[in-house]
C-alpha cells in the first residue's frame, strides 16, 4: 500500500521475530480494520514522526511464554469484585513482592456463586525488557494484554462461528496456538513449537492437543463444539486433513473449517512492497484481536499496564482537559468581548448618522423646545383660574345652616390644589357631619374634619373646627369638562 495518512483513536502492534512490525488500525472514517506491515521499527517511527500515522493510544500483547498463569476460584458476583479479591490472593500465587510484578485477570467460567478466574502474572523486569523496543520509537502502550486472549478474540470476531464452544488453531512456520473458548470466555490455551518448521512431524501433536482440550469440555458441550483453523495455508490444510481422519469416530468432521487470515498490507512509500499474509498471520491475528479489545473496552481487568503509567496517563489526560477548558474559556471571553465591541460599534455608527441629521435643525429644535416650555408654564398659570369660584360655589351649595365658615385658604400646585377651612358649628355632631354633607360635591367630596372642639362662652357654647381637602388636577379637569 502506498503511504497515506492514517488517523485513529486506537492502534495495536506486534513485533515479529525477524524485526517486522504488524500494526492494526481503524481510521475514523472507515470501519474496516487494516493490518499494516512495516519492515522495521525505524520505518514505523518514520511514519509516526511524519504524521502519516497518528494514533492517540497504543495496545500490545505479551506472549504466553513470558507470563505465569494461575487459575483461582473466588466467591465473587462479577469480575470487578473478583479483581479486588485477587489482590489478597497474590502472596499465595507468586513468591514475589508486589513491586516486582504486574498482573491481569480474565474470567474462565462461573459455577454457582463462584468464579473461576485466570490470573496472568508478569515480572516487571520482563515487562520492561519487552517494552523497551517500543519505547525507543516513542510508543508507550496504554493497554498490555495476554496474547492468547487477543488471538482468541480474533477468532470470536471472525464472523464464521455457527455456535459455541469452539477450539481455535493458529499455526505458522514457527509454532501453533491451540485454545478453547466456552461459556463466553477463554478456557485453555497451549503453545506448540514446530520442529524445524516441519508441520508433518508436529501435526500429530497439534491434533492430539485439540482432542485433549475437547475431552476437557463439559459433557453437554463435547458434541457441539467447532474447530476453527487459521494460519499458513499448507500448514492449516495439513492439520485439518489429519484431524478429519482422526475425528470420524467423533462425528466432528463437518464442524472443522479453515478461516481466512487477516489481510496484511505492506506499508511502503512507493507502494512496491510485496504482500505476505501467511508469513505474518500469527502476528496479524493477535494485532487484530488486540485492536478490537481496546477499541470496544473488552476485558478491562486483563490490562497489565503498571499503575505508575496508568497514573501518569491520568495526570496527562487531566492536564489536557484543564488546558482545553482554559483555552475554551479564553475563546469564549474573546467572543463575548468581540460581540460587545461589535454592538458598541453599531450603536456608535447609528448615533453618528442621527447626529449628522440633527446638526442642521439643532438651533431650530432648541427654539421650539424653549417655546414649548413657555407654553407649559403659561398653561399651568391659567389652569388655576376659576378654581376658587368653583370651590366657593360648592361651599355655598352644600354647607348646612348649622355651620358657618370664617376662613378659607386656597393653595394651588402643579398637580392640584388644597383647601383649608375654618368655621363654627352648632354642635360637635354637626361639625363631624360636615364631611357627609359635602360628599356629593365635585371638588370637596374628600373633605376631612380636624381639631373640632367645643368652647364655652357666657350664655352658651360654640364648636370650632378645621377642615382640609386635597383637590387633584384631574378632578379639576373633570369639573371643567362637565361645565
Amino acid at each position: 500500500m502506498k503511504a497515506k495518512k492514517i488517523k485513529t483513536q486506537w492502534a495495536s502492534l506486534n513485533l515479529a521475530d525477524d524485526g517486522n512490525v504488524i500494526v492494526c488500525v481503524k481510521s475514523n472514517s472507515d470501519v474496516q480494520r487494516d493490518c499494516l506491515r512495516f519492515e522495521s521499527l525505524e520505518q514505523l517511527k518514520s511514519a509516526i514522526d511524519s504524521k502519516r500515522i497518528s494514533a492517540k493510544k497504543w495496545v500490545v500483547s505479551v506472549p504466553r511464554s513470558s507470563c505465569i498463569l494461575k487459575p483461582v476460584t473466588l466467591p465473587a458476583a462479577d469480575m470487578n469484585e473478583a479483581a479486588k479479591m485477587i489482590e489478597f490472593e497474590l502472596p499465595s500465587l507468586v513468591p514475589l513482592s508486589p513491586e516486582e510484578f504486574v498482573y491481569g485477570c480474565t474470567l474462565l467460567n462461573k459455577q454457582g456463586n463462584m468464579l473461576n478466574v485466570l490470573v496472568c502474572i508478569l515480572k516487571l523486569s520482563v515487562l520492561e525488557k519487552f517494552l523497551k523496543p517500543y519505547r525507543t520509537i516513542g510508543i508507550q502502550p496504554l493497554r498490555i494484554v495476554f496474547e492468547s486472549l487477543a488471538i482468541n478474540n480474533w477468532f470470536r470476531m471472525s464472523g464464521t462461528l455457527a455456535s459455541e464452544p469452539f477450539i481455535s488453531v493458529l499455526v505458522n512456520k514457527r509454532g501453533c496456538a491451540v485454545q478453547t473458548y466456552a461459556d463466553g470466555n477463554l478456557q485453555k490455551a497451549s503453545d506448540l513449537i514446530l520442529a524445524n518448521g516441519d508441520i508433518t512431524a508436529t501435526s500429530g501433536e497439534i491434533v492430539e492437543e485439540i482432542l485433549n482440550q475437547q475431552q476437557e469440555l463439559p459433557a453437554s458441550l463435547k458434541n457441539t463444539f467447532e474447530v476453527l483453523i487459521a494460519g499458513v495455508d499448507e500448514y492449516a490444510l495439513e492439520v485439518k486433513n489429519l484431524l478429519s481422519s482422526k475425528a470420524l469416530e467423533l462425528s466432528i468432521s463437518d464442524r472443522i473449517s479453515i478461516i481466512p487470515n487477516p489481510e496484511i498490507v505492506c506499508y511502503d512509500e512507493d507502494g512496491k512492497c510485496e504482500h505476505d499474509n501467511g508469513r505474518f498471520c500469527y502476528e496479524a491475528a493477535a494485532a487484530a484481536g488486540l485492536l478490537d479489545i481496546a477499541a470496544n473496552y473488552k476485558f478491562p481487568q486483563s490490562n497489565m499496564l503498571p499503575q505508575q503509567y496508568v497514573r501518569r496517563y491520568e495526570r496527562k489526560a487531566r492536564l489536557g482537559k484543564y488546558l482545553q477548558t482554559a483555552v475554551l474559556s479564553i475563546v469564549l471571553f474573546v467572543l463575548v468581548w468581540l460581540s460587545l465591541a461589535a454592538s458598541n460599534w453599531r450603536i456608535e455608527r447609528l448615533s453618528s448618522v442621527i447626529e449628522s441629521q440633527i446638526v442642521p435643525i439643532e438651533q431650530i429644535a432648541g427654539g421650539v423646545d424653549s417655546k414649548r416650555q413657555r407654553v407649559i408654564a403659561i398653561r399651568r398659570q391659567l389652569s388655576n383660574r376659576g378654581r376658587i369660584a368653583q370651590i366657593i360655589e360648592e361651599l355655598y351649595k352644600y354647607t348646612p345652616k348649622s355651620i358657618s365658615i370664617s376662613e378659607l385658604k386656597f393653595l394651588a400646585g402643579q398637580t392640584g390644589a388644597s383647601v383649608e377651612i375654618k368655621g363654627q358649628a352648632d354642635s360637635l355632631s354637626a361639625a363631624f357631619d360636615y364631611s357627609q354633607a359635602v360628599r356629593k360635591a365635585r371638588l370637596l367630596h374628600g373633605i376631612q374634619i380636624e381639631n373640632a372642639q367645643q368652647i364655652h362662652r357666657p350664655g352658651g357654647s360654640i364648636v370650632t373646627f378645621k377642615a382640609y381637602c386635597d383637590i387633584q388636577s384631574n378632578e379639576l379637569d373633570d369639573v371643567q369638562k362637565r361645565e
